[in-house]
């Protein structure tokens, strides 16, 4: 597990590289609160993309190192492959541009088995009103209730991804912000 100060200035990076998506889902945290979220590629690298964080003043980059296990079988490895290298990609650009610590917990060791939709509430109800409105507020409050209920109504036996709407890509976004919030020790690993 993974922690870090509780006031950091910190990076989380969820892989992903889907022309659908926009790529890996980032989330930074200004001295240890939510401040921004956003989908970025290697490719398109730029320090801007920290906000009002200057490049010297992040201090931690964390980026989900996916893992080959019960959960992800089904998946070619030639898939995992390139996500692992996008994330890995965009995390050593931005730990290497400001000098930050880099860290790859897999999702293991940061997340255990929980579902994505109870984590996604757990995490909501840390989080300040300005942090739940980075990640987009009630409407984003509505689809995790949604989500949740979807998946007890299923008995959780879907994937969670499949849980939320397709087009609802704002559940990478809550991932990357969720290990971010697991990284500062402001949400407990459950699962």
């Amino acid at each position: 597990m993974i922690r870090i100060p509780a006031n950091a200035n910190a990076l989380a990076i969820d892989p992903g590289y889907a022309r659908k998506s926009g790529g890996c889902a980032c989330a930074i945290a200004e001295r240890g609160m939510l401040a921004r979220v956003w989908f970025e590629r290697a490719e398109n690298f730029s320090l801007m993309g920290c906000g009002s964080i200057d490049a010297d003043a992040l201090e931690h980059v964390i980026v989900e190192q996916p893992q080959q296990d019960a959960r992800s079988w089904g998946i070619p490895p030639a898939v995992l492959i390139k996500l692992a290298w996008e994330g890995a990609s965009l995390a050593g650009l931005y730990a290497g541009a400001s000098g930050a610590l880099l860290h790859s917990p897999t999702v293991s060791e940061w997340k255990g088995s929980e579902k994505k939709p109870p984590q996604h509430k757990r995490m909501w109800a840390i989080l300040s009103p300005a942090e739940r409105a980075v990640l987009g507020g009630a409407k984003t409050l509505a689809a995790i209730e949604a989500a949740c209920e979807k998946g007890a109504m299923c008995r959780w036996k879907l994937p969670s991804d499949e849980l939320y709407p397709s087009t609802f890509k704002t559940h990478n976004l809550l991932d990357a912000a969720a290990l971010l919030m697991t990284a500062l020790g402001r949400l407990e690993k459950a699962g």
